[in-house]
């Protein structure tokens, strides 16, 4: 019994590395393709922000300026969509900019 007890803890150990390994890469696909995503809809949004992190499916965002930021508001679903389409996954469900 005692064996089959840590082939399940190597088998969970393994999910939950892959799980990781899977949550990094889409968070760096989003971060990569944030400027790609966002400048197809606001040119100078590209000088202007960057993505900070994504955390449980909301990109939080950084902004130097309140009118590309409330752009961004306005745009956010589309912009989603896209860095969604871009990664190949929904990952994102959320914007969150910080001014």
């Amino acid at each position: 019994m005692n064996n089959s007890f840590e082939s399940l803890g190597r088998v969970i150990s393994q999910v939950a590395k892959e799980k990781k390994m899977v949550g990094a890469v889409n968070r760096y696909k989003i971060m990569k393709n944030w400027e790609r995503a966002v400048c197809s809809f606001i040119t100078q949004a590209g000088q202007t922000t960057r993505a900070l992190d994504v955390k449980n499916g909301v990109l939080f965002i950084a902004c130097l300026n309140r009118e590309v930021a409330y752009q961004i508001k306005l745009l956010a679903a589309r912009i989603i969509e896209l860095l969604n389409q871009l990664v190949g996954k929904q990952v994102v469900y959320a914007i969150n900019i910080e001014v």
